[in-house]
């Protein structure tokens, strides 16, 4: 089930909703300047330009997101229920967030750390155990950022295709005391 089926408010002044089909463009855009600006800085994290084949399925699943104000795109990203590939099999349940991407013209603001704190308020509010993030193992700004957050460091799997840290952040959802030793 997506975590977000229709709009609701960010902040005063911007917007979370489900991304819709035909904005594919406008996600893709936003992920093409968060990684050309990530390689200006010799961090090789995503492709110049992700495929459109997996933004529309994003989108046709509920799972893209988009943040607007004055009716722009200013962020996007993904959230799921599930990371098999990266995170296996796992019980506990949980928001995958991923592919998160600010404008550049929105970028230090806090707004990445809101929609952080969005999903975390939606994990809880689902009963979501944690949310979940995986990152380039060879970018220590990125790491330091969600550890600031309170992500703690799980792994980093060899099996992945790119040198990967998985990294997750347990709720306030009473589920989460489950599924921890």
């Amino acid at each position: 089930m997506p975590i977000l089926t229709g709009p609701e408010p960010l902040t005063a002044e911007l917007t979370i909703r489900p991304a819709r089909p035909g904005e594919e463009d406008a996600v893709l855009d936003l992920l093409a300047e968060a990684a050309a600006w990530l390689a200006e800085r010799g961090i090789h994290q995503w492709p110049q330009r992700f495929l459109r084949e997996s933004v529309l399925d994003q989108i046709q699943a509920g799972e893209a997101l988009l943040v607007v104000g004055h009716g722009e795109p200013v962020a996007t990203c993904v959230v799921t229920e599930a990371d098999p590939e990266l995170w296996g099999e796992t019980r506990e349940p949980a928001y995958y967030l991923g592919r998160l991407a600010v404008a550049r013209e929105a970028a230090g603001a806090g707004l990445g750390n809101r929609i952080i704190d969005w999903v975390g308020e939606k994990a809880a509010a689902h009963h979501k155990a944690f949310v979940r993030v995986a990152t380039t193992r060879d970018n220590p700004a990125l790491r330091g950022f969600y550890e600031r957050l309170g992500f703690e460091h799980v792994a980093d799997p060899p099996e992945a295709k790119w040198p990967t840290s998985l990294y997750e952040k347990t709720t306030s959802s009473r589920q989460a005391e489950d599924f921890r030793p």
